[in-house]
C-alpha cells in the first residue's frame, strides 16, 4: 500500500507536469497567433495597419509572459523529479544489498543537516540573482552567466560534499554510534562504500536541482540579452538564434555530468581521509588538494632543473587530474554541431559525449582506488 507521502509526491509531480504542458500549449498558440497577426498587418490597408501591428505586439507580449510561466513550471517539475529519482530508483536498487540501508541513512542525515540546506539555498539564490546581473560583455552576457552559474554549482556542491563526507565516519566514531552500526551483520567495507553512495545521492540531488535552475535562468535570460538581435533579424535568423539558445541548454547535461564526476572523485578521497582524521583536517586537505590538482596542468611549464621536474611530475600523477573534467570553456563559449545543425570548425555533440565517457572512465578508476584506500584505512581503525 502506498504511503501518503508517496501519493502526495506523485500528485504534485503530475500537477506540475500538467501545468507545464498547459503553459507550453498556450504559449505556442499565442506565438502562432502573433505570427499570423503580424502577417495580416503587412497586407492590411493603411487605415487598420497600425491597429493590426499593435494587436500583434500585444499577443507577442502575452506569449513572452506564458514562456516565463512555462519555464518556471517546467523547471519546478524537473527539480521536483530529482529527489524522486533518488528515493524511488537509486535507493531501492541499492536496497537490494546491505549497502542500501547505510546509503539511505547517510543520504537523509546529510540532506537534513541545517548546513546542507543553507548552502543549497544560498547556491540557488546566487544563481537566480546573477541571472539579473548585467556583465556588459557586448554580446556574451548569456555565456558569461552560464559560466558563472556552473561555477556556483561546482563550488557550493564542493562545500556541501566536504562537510558531509567529513562527518560520515569520524563523527560516528567519536559519538560511538559506529559501534552500534558494526554490531549489525555488515562488513567494514560495506560501511565505507554505503556511506560514500549515500553522499553521492546527496550530491546528485544538490547538483541536479541547481543545474536545472541554471538551465531555466539561462533560457530566459537569452531573450533579454538578445532582444535587439531578435528584433532586427528575419525569420531564418530568428530560428537560428532560438536553436542556439536551445542547444546551450542541452549542453548543460554533459557539463553537469563532468562536474558531478569531479565532485564524486573528490568525495572518494574525502571519505578516505574521514576514516582517520577529523572534519577540520579533512576540509583543509580537500581544499589544498583541489587547488593542487587544478594546478597540475601547469607543471610542464615549470621547466625545473633535473631531477626536480621529473619528481614534481611523478607526484602530480598521484593527484586527480581535475582538468580532465573541466570542459565548461568549450561547452559554454563555443558552438556545438548537432544533427541537422552543422557548424563549421565546431566540435560535434558526438565528440563531446565521447570525451565525457573517457573522462568518466578515468574518474571511476580513481574513485575505485580512493575507496580501496578508504577501506584499507578503516579496516584497522579503532572504534573505541
Amino acid at each position: 500500500m502506498l504511503k501518503k507521502s508517496t501519493i502526495l509526491y506523485f500528485t504534485v509531480l503530475l500537477a506540475l507536469a500538467l501545468i507545464s504542458l498547459g503553459c507550453w500549449t498556450y504559449w505556442n498558440h499565442l506565438i502562432d497567433m502573433a505570427y499570423h497577426t503580424a502577417g495580416v498587418s503587412d497586407i492590411a490597408s493603411k487605415h487598420n495597419h497600425g491597429v493590426a501591428s499593435a494587436y500583434a505586439n500585444v499577443i507577442a507580449t502575452a506569449a513572452d509572459n506564458w514562456r516565463l510561466w512555462f519555464t518556471l513550471s517546467f523547471s519546478l517539475a524537473g527539480a521536483w523529479l530529482i529527489p524522486g529519482i533518488v528515493e524511488f530508483l537509486f535507493l531501492p536498487l541499492l536496497g537490494l544489498s546491505r549497502l542500501g540501508a547505510i546509503a539511505r541513512v547517510t543520504y537523509y542525515e546529510a540532506l537534513l543537516q541545517p548546513f546542507t540546506l543553507i548552502v543549497f539555498l544560498l547556491c540557488l539564490a546566487a544563481i537566480i540573482i546573477t541571472a539579473f546581473v548585467p556583465f556588459n560583455t557586448f554580446g556574451d552576457d548569456t555565456e558569461m552567466f552560464r559560466d558563472v552559474a556552473l561555477s556556483f554549482v561546482l563550488m557550493f556542491s564542493l562545500v556541501i560534499m566536504v562537510f558531509a563526507t567529513g562527518k560520515v565516519v569520524d563523527e560516528e566514531i567519536e559519538n560511538r554510534t559506529m559501534l552500534t552500526l558494526m554490531s549489525k551483520p555488515v562488513a567494514r567495507w560495506q560501511v565505507v562504500v554505503g556511506k560514500y553512495l549515500g553522499i553521492l545521492c546527496l550530491i546528485f540531488v544538490v547538483m541536479a536541482i541547481t543545474t536545472i535552475c541554471t538551465a531555466g535562468c539561462d533560457y530566459l535570460r537569452f531573450f533579454s540579452d538578445k532582444r535587439i538581435d531578435l528584433d532586427v533579424s528575419d525569420m531564418a535568423e530568428r530560428q537560428a538564434l532560438f536553436w542556439s539558445n536551445f542547444s546551450s541548454v542541452i549542453v548543460l547535461l554533459p557539463a553537469f555530468i563532468m562536474q558531478y564526476m569531479e565532485i564524486a572523485t573528490l568525495a572518494a578521497i574525502s571519505t578516505a581521509i574521514s576514516t582517520r582524521y577529523s572534519l577540520a583536517l579533512n576540509m583543509t586537505a580537500i581544499v589544498l588538494l583541489y587547488i593542487g590538482a587544478n594546478l597540475t596542468r601547469f607543471i610542464p611549464l615549470l621547466n625545473l632543473a633535473h631531477p626536480w621536474q621529473e619528481v614534481v611530475q611523478s607526484i602530480s600523477y598521484l593527484l586527480p587530474f581535475l582538468s580532465n573534467f573541466d570542459i565548461n570553456q568549450c561547452l559554454v563559449y563555443r558552438p556545438i554541431s548537432m544533427p541537422g545543425h552543422f557548424i563549421k570548425n565546431a566540435p560535434t555533440i558526438g565528440q563531446v559525449w565521447e570525451y565525457v565517457v573517457i573522462s568518466c572512465t578515468y574518474g571511476l578508476l580513481y574513485i575505485g582506488a580512493a575507496l580501496a584506500a578508504a577501506i584499507a584505512l578503516f579496516r584497522n581503525r579503532e572504534l573505541t
